[in-house]
C-alpha cells in the first residue's frame, strides 16, 4: 500500500497555512524521519496522513482511497499512530494497552486468539516491558508510557506506522533500542517518524523529509538532505557533517 499526500494544505486559522502544498509518498520499507524547526507543520502533517485531520485542499490517499473517509477499523488495520501524549484515562495494565493494538484485527465481540497473545508477548519483549506488563499504565513514567504506545503499534501490524517524537522521553539506551527495532520490523511497514534529534535521524533514517514553514524543503537520503546549506536555511545554525569510526553520519551543530 502507498500512503500519499497530493498538494495537501491545512490551516487552523483562515489564511494561515500550517501545511502548504505538500506532496509526499510512503511505500513499504520506507524508514523516514520528518525533521524541521518547531511550528513548521510536522505534527499537523502526521495527523493529516493518519486521517485525524481532513485536508482543506489536496488529498491524502491510502492506495486510491481518501484516508479520512475509511471506516475506523479498516484505517487502523492500515495505519498505526503513536502520538506524543500517552497518559491513559483508565487504570489499564501495560498488557491491556498493548493488546488494544490488536483490536482492529479481532472480529467484533471475539476474544483474543493465541496468535494475538503471541504477538502481544513479542511486542512487550521487544520494548523491554516484560517486568512492567501487569503494572497500571497510569503509574508509569513518561518514557515507559512511550514504550507501551510503541509496543501497541508494533502489535497492530499495520502497513504504515506514523510516530510523533516517540523517543523524546526515552533515555539514550532505549532510544537506540527503539530505532534499531523499527529498522528491523518484519513485513517492512512504511515508517514516518517526527523527530527533533538530528543526530538520531542522521544515524538511523534511510530517508529524511525536511520541512520549513509548512512545506517540504528537501526529501531524500541523509547524505543528500543533511548538508550544511540545508541545515543553515532551515534551522539557522551552522553544521559540520562528519562520520564516526563505523561510517555512520554525524552532525555537529553550533550557533551562528
Amino acid at each position: 500500500m502507498m500512503l500519499e499526500c497530493r498538494q495537501v494544505s491545512y490551516a487552523y486559522e483562515p489564511g494561515r497555512n500550517v501545511v502548504s502544498g505538500v506532496d509526499l509518498a510512503l511505500t513499504a520499507g520506507d524508514f523516514a524521519m520528518l525533521l524541521g524547526p518547531n511550528g513548521c507543520g510536522k505534527s499537523t502533517l502526521l495527523k493529516l496522513l493518519a486521517g485525524l485531520l481532513s485536508p482543506q485542499t489536496g488529498q491524502v490517499l491510502a492506495g486510491s482511497r481518501p484516508v479520512n473517509r475509511l471506516p475506523h477499523r479498516e484505517r487502523a488495520r492500515m495505519i498505526a499512530v503513536v502520538s506524543q501524549s500517552h497518559a491513559p484515562a483508565l487504570d489499564f495494565t501495560v498488557r491491556d494497552m498493548v493488546m488494544m493494538g490488536r483490536h482492529a484485527r479481532l472480529s467484533r465481540m471475539s476474544p483474543p486468539t493465541p496468535e494475538d497473545h503471541r504477538l502481544v508477548n513479542e511486542a512487550i519483549g521487544l520494548l523491554d516491558l516484560v517486568e512492567l506488563s501487569q503494572r497500571p499504565c497510569n503509574r508509569l513514567s513518561g518514557g515507559e508510557r512511550q514504550r507501551v504506545a510503541i509496543a501497541a503499534a508494533v502489535a497492530q501490524q499495520a502497513q504504515v506506522m506514523l510516530l510523533d517524537e516517540p523517543t523524546s522521553a526515552l533515555d539514550p539506551a532505549h532510544a537506540i533500542s527503539v530505532m534499531t527495532l523499527l529498522q528491523e520490523l518484519p513485513k517492512r511497514p512504511a515508517i514516518l517518524m517526527v523527530c527533533h534529534d538530528i543526530q538520531l535521524a542522521a544515524r538511523y533514517a534511510k530517508r529524511i523529509v525536511l520541512m520549513k514553514q509548512g512545506c517540504v524543503y528537501a526529501d531524500g537520503n541523509p547524505e543528500e538532505v543533511m548538508t550544511p546549506a540545508n541545515i543553515d536555511r532551515v534551522y539557522g545554525c551552522n553544521a559540520q557533517i562528519l562520520r564516526d569510526d563505523h561510517g555512520a553520519l554525524c552532525v555537529a551543530l553550533r550557533q551562528k
